[in-house]
């Protein structure tokens, strides 16, 4: 089987990233009720990697992040009309959403083929990340639990 070096550099990426130890620091959820009864959500994470050299980890965890906001991402309004359904996530993505400002390593989705990411994710010298999420709910709260390699399904009583 010959995989390109794109998609063979992402799963390197992310063996070396899954199953990290960390520690969540804070888990912020607020939904806002709107007129037309519609509600806005943000949701706020962030967590502390407690390995040894942490920053070893930077871009991996970055990568894994972004992937998963963008696995669990659907379309929304007008991007349904950009949305592939079997695109994959790719290093180029990736690429385009990453940048170093302040002093700190970011990266910053809005819409990524017609999906609806409205992710950021920051990372601090040291190990400490923080997750934003806009209209996604949840959802990151499961991207912290694949973060460190475990399973999100709960037995139901």
């Amino acid at each position: 089987m010959n995989m390109d070096n794109n998609k063979l550099a992402g799963i390197h990426l992310l063996e070396s990233t899954i199953g990290i130890e960390l520690e969540v620091l804070t888990n912020e959820y607020q939904e806002l009720p709107l007129d037309d009864g519609t509600v806005n959500s943000s949701h706020k994470i962030v967590f502390q990697i407690t390995e040894e050299e942490p920053d070893i980890s930077s871009i991996g965890v970055l990568f894994a992040l972004a992937l998963m906001s963008f696995t669990y991402a659907a379309p929304r309004g007008y991007s349904f009309n950009d949305f592939i359904p079997d695109e994959e996530y790719n290093l180029g993505y990736f690429v385009e959403g990453l940048h170093f400002e302040r002093g700190f390593l970011s990266h910053e989705s809005d819409y990524v083929s017609g999906r609806c990411l409205k992710t950021d994710i920051t990372y601090e010298p040291g190990g400490k990340v923080t997750i934003s999420t806009r209209n996604r709910g949840r959802g990151a709260d499961r991207w912290i639990v694949h973060l460190q390699g475990k399973k999100h399904i709960q037995v139901i009583k």
